[in-house]
């Protein structure tokens, strides 16, 4: 909560993150992001959906590299987005209390 500011747009964090292997806590940071109307977005590359379904946890927008895990390879570069489409991008901010917006 304390790292939000009024030009915060969106939180981005890792679903076990690189080099240190700490698991994110989703619902934790969804429900913050939630309170101020602002979008987590989860980078899922190293759980992958097989492991990790961040969505189903609170996350608006999940992000993974398909060119690790998901394909198995790293022949090809590509990456997949998905939206829960929950999130309502017109509307951010305007409703989110303790937070005022240019």
């Amino acid at each position: 909560r304390s790292a939000i500011r009024p030009n915060t747009r969106a939180l981005f964090a890792e679903s076990i993150a690189n080099a240190r292997n700490d698991v994110l806590d989703t619902r934790a940071v969804s429900a913050v992001g939630e309170e101020f109307a602002i979008p987590l977005i989860v980078d899922n590359t190293l759980a992958t959906p097989a492991i990790l379904r961040p969505l189903e946890h609170g996350a608006a927008i999940v992000v993974h590299s398909a060119s690790k895990f998901l394909a198995g390879h790293g022949s090809v570069l590509g990456g997949v987005i998905v939206d829960d489409g929950r999130f309502d991008a017109e509307g951010a901010g305007h409703n989110a209390p303790n937070l005022v917006l240019p």
